[in-house]
């Protein structure tokens, strides 16, 4: 049983529409008759309309329905076949939904691009584009193999910056934790310890019973103000301005700024390289390479380069007036652009990229790494001084007398 959405006309001749189950067009039609409708037009909608659903794919998810995607198409299995095949894919349901979706809008006449373009909650601009050129020159197998090759990429791109940034954040989650617990559980029971002895509470002690009071007594406001502002900041951060505002802030941080606009010239020239070698025109090629860029200010600035190219500029001359791109990418660029070869110029910088960005994540971290010893050495000297320099006067007044 399928869901259908249909035109249909009544006795008085208004035209209706509306969605309806059914097994076919033939079954829609004796239902709609059974109301004293007459139809003009069924077109089957699939269990499960995504096409304006928040359900999205993931990077591997993506890759995992373009890889039975091109089995289908390497095989030489019809694309509805092999769709009906993966519909009853029982490992992965969200698989198993998508290609119905596709199934049913390839029934109804639409080309595989056109019916991918119908969900861009589940497949991205560059993805439909390579699909549809695949179409066009007849190659769809290799525009898959390029694909696969392209999301693989990005999967290990983003788990091998992720993998080099678990370590500072365990750390740090530690020191975190580390500090609640004191100021939450354990300074309330020494300050009550210490103050039970009447000695003299010297200022580092005063500070950290003071912080610990109040950690204690609003131990459940503090964490509710926690969870608001990040809240509050997720809201803002989904807004333009605050999204801009946030970007150009982490541009601006040393290092960790290189690092941000490594990564997405990275991910742009990767996108490039691999769009214009499906077959992309340079146009189309720059503007959906400059949307998968994260940050704001970048994917601006890239804009301009689509922008200043359709205007009669080379690529190399529209780069260079953004301020974004270093000088021997410009001069690759360029030298692509008079030999014919843009392809394999595009193909070397991301490649360069490939090998700056880790070299550049040491670096951040071979510099974050320091500081959080230098933080974790300033909360132990804290706990050191507030405890034992009581403890050490109630000694010093023992032996006195």
């Amino acid at each position: 049983m399928a869901n259908f959405s249909y035109r249909a006309m009544d006795e008085d001749s208004n035209l209706l529409t509306g969605k309806l189950q059914a097994r076919d067009e033939n079954e829609l039609e004796q239902k709609l008759s059974l109301q004293g409708l007459t139809l003009i037009e069924g077109v089957k909608a699939g269990f499960l309309d995504l096409g304006k659903s928040t359900i999205t794919f993931t990077q591997q998810e993506l890759a995992n329905f373009s890889y039975f995607l091109h089995l289908i198409v390497s095989s030489g299995m019809p694309i509805l076949h092999g769709l009906v095949d993966l519909m009853e894919n029982k490992e992965n349901k969200k698989i198993a939904q998508v290609a119905e979706l596709i199934h049913d809008k390839i029934d109804a006449g639409m080309s595989l691009s056109d019916a991918l373009r119908e969900y861009p909650g589940l497949f991205p601009e560059y993805y439909v584009q390579m699909i549809a050129a695949g179409e066009v020159s007849s190659n769809l197998e290799k525009m898959l193999t390029d694909l696969l090759a392209y999301l693989e990429w990005q999967i290990n791109f983003r788990r091998s910056v992720r993998s080099a940034l678990a370590y500072p954040a365990v750390v740090i989650g530690a020191v975190l934790l580390l500090i609640t617990a004191l100021f939450t559980f354990v300074f309330p029971r020494l300050v009550t310890v210490i103050i039970g002895l009447h000695a003299e509470v010297p200022l580092p002690t005063r500070i950290i019973m003071a912080l610990s009071g109040f950690a204690s007594a609003y131990f459940l406001y503090i964490l509710v103000g926690i969870a608001a502002s990040g809240l509050l900041l997720k809201l803002w951060l989904n807004t333009y301005e605050g999204r801009r505002k946030y970007d150009t802030l982490l541009l601006a941080i040393p290092f960790l700024g290189n690092l941000i606009r490594k990564i997405d010239l990275s991910r742009y020239c990767k996108t490039m390289a691999t769009l214009h070698s499906a077959g992309l025109n340079i146009v189309k090629t720059l503007t959906v390479s400059a949307a998968v860029v994260q940050n704001t200010l970048i994917s601006e600035a890239l804009a301009t380069v689509t922008e200043s190219v359709t205007n009669g500029e080379s690529i190399s001359q529209a780069m260079q007036k953004t301020g974004v791109f270093p000088t021997m990418i410009i001069t690759m660029v360029s030298i692509g652009e008079k030999t014919g070869k843009l392809d394999s110029a595009f193909q070397r910088v991301s490649n360069m990229f490939d090998r700056e960005v880790p070299e550049t994540l040491k670096k951040v971290l071979s510099y974050l790494e320091p500081l959080i010893i230098v933080i974790l050495g300033i909360v132990v000297l804290g706990v050191l001084l507030s405890v034992f320099l009581p403890i050490y006067k109630i000694v010093g007044g023992i032996r006195v007398r």
